[in-house]
This record gives structure tokens, sequence and C-alpha cells, in this order.
């Protein structure tokens, strides 16, 4: 099986062998291209024991409230803002999103990918563009609109919201691209929809 995921009964992760090839993983990878893909998955999958799911179970897998009153509910006002900023988006016209159904998986990618740009922030002479390019890679497809329309309803958000609203909450991105103001990727810092 080419996946990985988290269990909250036994609060651990899994990264299947299966995953860990080819365009994932191989041993010509440079650094960038290792942090961006299998890096960032395992960041993506940690971070799933701190969603609405994984946040229901406590440290040794038992169903049960471990949060405090305030970090839970100021949780919930991001999951919030996390869903109302996928339900604006449009893929196409007159089609939104359902922001309900792919907030644990946006959030698991948006936290994946802070915690590889922390794992590589004093690395000497870290090529940023090859970093997000390969990103990119990870999610690159090419479906037909019937494929696409399928998706709607699944966890997971469409790969290009993977790339483009993931990589629009980062600093690091828009700064080394220059992005600003105006600019069809960039996201103020007010709007950013970053739950960790």
């Amino acid at each position: 099986m080419v996946n990985c995921f988290y269990s909250p009964s036994y609060n651990c992760i899994y990264i299947l062998a299966a995953i860990a090839q080819g365009n994932i993983y191989n041993s010509s990878m440079s650094d960038e291209e290792l942090y961006a893909k299998l890096g960032m998955m395992i960041g993506h999958e940690i971070s799933h024991a701190f969603d609405r799911s994984g946040a229901q179970y406590d440290k040794d897998g038992n169903l049960t409230s471990w949060w405090t009153e305030e970090d839970y509910s100021e949780f919930q006002e991001r999951n919030a803002k996390l869903e109302a900023y996928f339900n604006a988006i449009q893929p196409w016209e007159g089609q939104n999103i359902q922001g309900s159904i792919v907030t644990g998986e946006a959030c698991a990618d948006m936290a994946g990918m802070k915690a590889a740009l922390r794992a590589v922030a004093d690395k000497e002479d870290f090529d940023y563009d090859v970093f997000f390019r390969a990103y990119a890679n990870l999610w690159l497809t090419k479906d037909s609109l019937q494929r696409e329309y399928s998706l709607l309803n699944n966890k997971h958000p469409m790969n290009y919201l993977r790339i483009n609203v993931v990589l629009q909450q980062f600093d690091e991105f828009l700064d080394f691209y220059g992005i600003r103001e105006g600019d069809g990727m960039y996201l103020s810092p007010e709007d950013r929809v970053l739950i960790w």
C-alpha cells in the first residue's frame, strides 16, 4: 500500500515502505527534495494527533478530553477560520469546496510544511527554489474534470490546493519569490489560516 497514516488508538504514525520510493524518496534526492516530500509527509502525519479527530485521544490512545478549555476553544476558532477559507474557494465557477470535509488534511499539510521549514531554517546554502518546486511536484497531477469533481467530497483537498493554499501561508515562500500584495499567491498575515 502506498500510504502514510496516523493511528490515534496507538498514538503513532505509519510510513509504509511502498510510499518511500520513486518520486517521494530515492537515494539520489537532494536534501531539499527529501525535506519537501518525505519530511513534509512525516510532519503531516504527526500533526494528525492534534487535528479535530486526533485531539480527542490522549497520549495513551484513550478517547478522552485532555485539552484545557481555553486551548480547545482557540483550536476550534482556528479550525473554523480554516473551514471558512476553504468554503470560499471555487475550483470552477459556481462550485465551492466544502471546508468542513477538508480541514483535517489541510491542517496537516500546513503543519507538515511548517515542520519541514523549521527543520531546514538553519541549513546553509539551502535552495528554497528546489524545495518549493519539489513540494509542488509531490502533488502534481493531470486529471479530468470528472475526476476533480469526484474529489469534492474527499477529505483531502484537491492537489492544486494542497500546493497553493499551503505555500501562501508561509513568509519563506512569499519572501523567496518576492510575492507581494496584489500578486495572485499573496495572502496577508491576518488572512492566513495556519492552525499550528
